[in-house]
């Protein structure tokens, strides 16, 4: 009945059973009293050797286990869920079970057995590219703990690249996120701070995601010292905080950074007021763990009542199964005197068979090499004429690689030829910076008769032909600089680089990109 309820709750058998079950999963679900019974359903389907059932009652188990920090026992059920599917090649629920090992494990700071078992993981999910992606994820962050950041990128990469054909949202948004700290750790806050926006991009975010993603934004621009955009992004999680549910965890957290960032900017009352938030909370996620520590205590009580009835019934079981066994046992031996001699017979049959038989295996046998013979033999000749068409076929090819190289060598002469001219034009005016004329002379050789702007918009037409009349065509509303910077952001310019190219600040750049987000997100709006 208990092994029913789970199927039911978590997923039927054969269907989709969430691979990754969190608080969130756990707070519209009936679960408080489904543990104790799913153990006994393990035992019980393990007795009678219904070990497909065995290992997926072990494995809700485990769920409902570590949700409520018995990790000792949600450990165990998690081996058994293992060591069952094992026995019957259930390759998905031994991949589970090593997927929450393995996270388990991470938790505990043993990273170097973590990692094992989620790459074990990652390769029993197959072709399950959802799930194989949330393990890649795992497998990252592991890394990223050890400090090992090029097999953690590597990692990322794959998981975002299998959340994405699989339309896993949850999983990309987890793999982007763990992808802007390993660039924040590096000191690469540009890429931090684009991957967090690709999140921010999702149609599908709601307040919590919103506020996590805020707050990820607001460490990194207080990391960078960028002081204004932090705020900005603090003050979105400081109105968001007070009205969503959210895990304890993310409180702290979220209390943590605003305290820090009210002390940088010299406001002690609000700094004092966000530690008493950050102190409450805190408590609360302790007494949050002492609850939890009771009713692992309470739910040991009643198994252990349990089994102490299940055991008296079993004693009685086994007084009867040995009184059968030893009659059992004397009618088999009975059987297997008259089966031995029985054997003497036949085997004595058999060898004469065997005679017989391997002198037609050997007859078949000189069969058999008698017609590989001859089929080697024409395989030979067929050889033979293939060989002479490729090398035929080689020669029509060397003239016309022949041709081509010509072709290709007179390019490439003309190429060089305005290379070493430019290029003496260039050591011409670094002798004579002073001369203007000779700086126009270097420019028109390289650009022709473009400005810089227009030579730069040609290359990026050639790069992406149709991109900028896509642009324009869909915000019509954005000025002239607006577009120029929306086209330099999707290139991947730096701030500075753009506040260059435009001739202005950095400053008057970040407020046009505010400006340009103001207007695209307006749009956006209204189209939903």
């Amino acid at each position: 009945m208990a092994l029913l309820q789970a199927e039911a709750l978590m997923g039927d058998r054969g269907q989709e059973i969430p691979p990754l079950m969190d608080d969130d999963f756990f707070d519209d679900k009936p679960f408080f009293s489904t543990s104790p019974e799913l153990e006994r359903a393990a035992d019980y389907y393990a007795r009678k050797k219904q070990y497909d059932k065995a290992a997926h009652a072990a494995l809700y188990s485990g769920f409902v286990q570590q949700h409520y920090n018995d990790k000792a026992a949600a450990m165990q059920s998690f081996k058994d869920a293992e060591h069952y599917g094992k026995m019957v090649k259930d390759s998905l629920t031994v991949a589970r079970a090593e997927y929450w090992m393995g996270k388990m494990l991470y938790c505990n700071n043993m990273n170097q057995e973590a990692l094992i078992l989620l790459k074990n993981a990652e390769r029993n999910f197959g072709n399950r590219i959802a799930e194989r992606s949330l393990s890649l994820n795992m497998i990252a962050v592991s890394y990223l703990v050890l400090g090992d950041y090029e097999n953690a990128e590597i990692c990322l990469k794959q998981s975002i690249m299998l959340s994405r054909e699989s339309h896993f949202v949850l999983a990309n948004r987890k793999a982007l996120n763990n992808y802007s700290v390993l660039y924040q750790l590096q000191g690469k806050h540009d890429q931090a701070i684009a991957l967090l926006r690709q999140n921010a991009n999702n149609t599908n975010l709601d307040e919590k995601d919103l506020l996590l993603l805020n707050l990820n934004l607001g460490n990194v621009f207080f990391d960078m010292g960028e002081l204004d955009s932090a705020a900005y992004h603090y003050i979105y999680v400081d109105s968001l905080l007070p009205d969503i549910q959210i895990r304890l965890e993310t409180k702290v957290s979220a209390y943590s950074s605003l305290s820090q960032f009210a002390e940088n900017q010299g406001d002690d009352s609000l700094a004092l007021s966000y530690w008493k938030q950050y102190d409450k909370w805190l408590d609360e996620a302790r007494d949050k763990i002492e609850q939890n520590n009771v009713y692992g205590i309470q739910r040991k009580y009643d198994y252990g009542t349990l089994q102490n009835t299940m055991n008296q019934k079993v004693i009685q079981r086994q007084r009867l199964i040995i009184v059968l066994s030893i009659i059992v046992v004397l009618v088999l031996l009975a059987f297997v005197i008259s089966q031995i001699r029985l054997a003497r017979i036949r085997r004595q049959e058999a060898e004469i068979k065997a005679s017989l038989l391997r002198f037609m295996h050997q007859n078949d046998e000189l069969i058999k090499k008698n017609e590989a013979y001859k089929k080697a033999h024409h395989d030979l000749e067929q050889k033979h004429q293939e060989t002479e068409e490729a090398r035929q076929n080689l020669a029509s090819q060397v003239e016309e690689f022949k041709n081509a190289y010509e072709a290709n060598d007179k390019k490439l002469t003309k190429a060089l030829l305005k290379e070493q001219q430019i290029m003496q034009k260039m050591a011409v005016y670094l002798e004579n910076k002073t001369d203007s004329a000779l700086l126009d002379a270097l420019k028109y050789s390289v650009m022709g008769n473009q400005e810089y702007w227009d030579a730069m918009l040609k290359t990026f037409d050639k790069q992406f032909p149709g991109m900028r009349k896509e642009l324009a065509s869909q915000y019509p509303e954005l000025t002239e600089t607006e577009q120029k910077i929306l086209l330099l952001s999707y290139v991947d310019a730096s701030r500075e680089d753009t506040a260059v190219l435009l001739d202005t600040s950095i400053f008057m750049v970040d407020k046009l990109r505010t400006s340009m987000k103001k207007k695209m997100a307006k749009k956006a709006s209204k189209a939903s």
